[in-house]
């Protein structure tokens, strides 16, 4: 009977892939963000929540083909990944906002709050948006 764990060289080209497409998701937002924000003139928070919202679809397909290779059904899971990344919005700007509080340097709560905020997505796309 085969075993039900993931060999390493899964595991290993399924954080690759789950790290570029996340980094092209933060790509998509960085650009719209500020195209709209520096080009276009819109006020700061207008232009991130647009530049959060935009990538959502073409990072939900590079998550759902390329690093899960799930079956679940689109119509179940995007709900899933879609509630997903405004809650890590939430969580990273509230502990971007916490940072300089607890005397952080800006750097350090920038690194901290992205570590984190990956980490938190990768678990609840691997458990909830796309399980195996």
């Amino acid at each position: 009977m085969p075993s039900s764990r993931k060999t390493p060289d899964v595991n290993v080209s399924r954080l690759f892939y789950f790290l570029l497409a996340g980094g092209a998701g933060f790509a998509l937002y960085l650009v719209i963000s500020d195209v709209l924000h520096y080009a276009i003139g819109l006020d700061e928070a207008p232009s991130a929540v647009v530049g959060t919202l935009l990538p959502i679809l073409p990072t939900f397909w590079m998550q759902r083909h390329l690093t899960f290779r799930s079956v679940t059904p689109r119509w179940r899971s995007l709900p899933r990944y879609a509630l997903l990344q405004m809650a890590n919005a939430l969580l990273i700007g509230v502990l971007s906002a916490l940072g300089p509080r607890l005397g952080l340097p800006a750097v350090a709560t920038f690194c901290a709050a992205g570590a984190i905020g990956t980490l938190v997505s990768y678990i609840v796309q691997a458990k909830v948006v796309f399980p195996a």
